[in-house]
């Protein structure tokens, strides 16, 4: 299963992504914090799943966990919640490296530093997990929310040829290899696109 879905990823979107996406504003206007940011939080990323995935389709839960038991910035408590949700889940698992450079002084050279994380991988089908659980979880991480969920997440359908990643409670962001497979969220849900972004999706949805 692993080695599938890296091969897929690789050939189809390297390090997850793509040029052909939409990204969604998720917690604007409201303030962090509060009620009504993560209710409409939670009711946004729920409608674009649901919209994108049926709860017939099989997925990849592709989950990049750095493993650190407690985040100093926003001090994340619940570090197995995510694993909790996927308990009745098989999960595989793989230990991967990212490469950074950084600039030593003593000898004036620029070192590769391995930073290891692991990849947990279930496929599954949608109904058969609580995805709104772990979508809430994603948007409560920053908010200083219980639980919550500090894992990066991509659910991948290779029947779909689409990566969906909430990042956080400021928006998600769903990949596809064809314009056509993402131009009815791009009509329907157009006023929760990030309005920064929104030239760049315009100047490929709009042709």
């Amino acid at each position: 299963m692993m080695e599938k879905i890296m091969k897929y990823i690789d050939n189809n979107f390297p390090n997850l992504t793509s040029e052909l996406h939409l990204r969604f504003e998720l917690g604007e206007p409201y303030e962090n914090g509060t009620e009504k940011r993560i209710n409409q939080v939670v009711a946004r990323v729920t409608t674009l799943f649901d919209e994108v995935f049926g709860p017939d389709d099989f997925i990849y839960v592709y989950i990049k966990d750095w493993e650190i038991t407690e985040d100093i910035m926003f001090g994340n408590t619940t570090p197995e919640y995510l694993y909790s949700l996927l308990s009745k889940q098989y999960i595989e698992e793989e230990t991967l490296f990212e490469l950074d450079e950084d600039y030593d002084e003593l000898t004036d050279q620029t070192i590769e530093i391995k930073h290891e994380y692991k990849v947990k991988l279930v496929y599954a089908q949608v109904m058969s997990f609580p995805y709104r659980e772990i979508l809430e979880g994603i948007g409560n991480y920053e908010q200083g929310r219980e639980p919550s969920i500090g894992q990066s997440v991509y659910f991948i359908s290779i029947e779909k040829d689409i990566v969906f990643h909430m990042y956080d409670d400021r928006g998600c962001l769903i990949h596809a290899n064809e314009v056509e497979k993402l131009a009815p969220l791009y009509q329907t849900y157009n006023k929760w696109l990030v309005d920064y972004w929104r030239d760049y999706m315009d100047s490929i949805f709009k042709k």
